[in-house]
């Protein structure tokens, strides 16, 4: 739960850092900035990249989430067998580097 909860901070950072550099473009449009200034405002932060690749990070809540639902559609055998192809019994068995896969298998069950 707490893993979500930074997730969710970082999501709102993100947004924070993008009305800020559209205050700045805005303001710099304003007072009729040479397009070099504007180009440099608008210019990406570079900590922004490794924020994506946790986002796109499946976590042990994803998969329960998507298995759980199948469950509530009736295919609990469905999602057994899955977890039994990823060589567990339950979903905390299952690697962590094989929750992607397993969560790609899950959403088409």
């Amino acid at each position: 739960m707490k893993g979500s909860y930074l997730k969710i901070a970082e999501g709102y950072e993100l947004i924070a850092t993008g009305f800020r550099e559209l205050a700045e473009v805005k303001e710099a449009h304003e007072k009729k900035a040479a397009p070099e200034t504007i180009q440099e405002i608008t210019e990406t932060p570079a900590k922004a990249e490794p924020l994506k690749e946790e986002a796109t990070k499946v976590t042990l809540e994803d998969v329960r989430a998507v298995l759980a639902v199948k469950t509530r559609e009736g295919k609990t055998q469905k999602v057994k067998a899955l977890l039994n192809e990823f060589g567990a019994d339950k979903l905390s068995s299952v690697p962590e580097d094989k929750l992607a896969d397993l969560i790609a298998k899950a959403e088409v069950l």
